[in-house]
């Protein structure tokens, strides 16, 4: 398993089959990291990020991860800045954006292409063509969900529309009001 220094900032574990963070990593490491990394494992339990307490940057790419394994995790994270959660497997926008809220409540970058929630057109998840929603709703919904983001997936965040509510009006167009923030 490859870990770095105590001393170190970051702690890379891409690619190890983690389930979990083996306790003696996260009692190694939990005070002092700032950047952790781990893409492309098999996460189920993510209740140890609450002993991260310096985490500003959490890479959690491709986990096959969903709303289930986010919710072990119980206590806020309120210094958590970038949250990267690419090709998982996140089905339920208004779901994930409460937990999201809830637990990184200062968070200023996420990113979630290759989820079912994310119609991002570039061809990262086979299934976002079925969604009843097109981009601009997805990206505003989040925009209007978490008030500190300033970059969501691939831009700036920029809140142009208040959407009335999520469910979609006919021919699967969002409601929305033409009002700015």
């Amino acid at each position: 398993m490859q870990t770095l220094e105590d001393n170190d900032s970051q702690l890379i574990l891409v690619q190890q089959n983690l389930r979990t963070l083996p306790l003696e990593l996260v009692k190694r490491h939990g005070e002092h990291v700032e950047l952790l990394d781990l893409s492309h494992n098999c996460l189920k339990d993510l209740s140890w990020l609450a002993e991260f307490e310096q985490l500003r940057h959490l890479v959690l790419d491709n986990n096959r991860l969903h709303e289930a394994q986010i919710r072990t995790l119980t206590q806020p994270l309120p210094q958590l800045e970038v949250l990267m959660l690419n090709k998982n497997e996140f089905s339920d926008l208004p779901s994930t954006m409460r937990l999201i809220r809830r637990l990184f409540p200062n968070l200023q970058y996420l990113s979630l292409h290759g989820n079912p929630i994310c119609p991002d057109g570039l061809e990262l998840q086979p299934f976002s063509g079925y969604l009843r929603y097109d981009y601009d709703y997805y990206s505003n919904y989040i925009a209007q969900s978490l008030s500190k983001l300033k970059f969501l997936d691939h831009g700036l965040v920029q809140r142009t529309y208040q959407y009335e509510s999520f469910p979609i009006a006919s021919y699967g167009k969002p409601l929305i009001k033409t009002t700015s923030f």
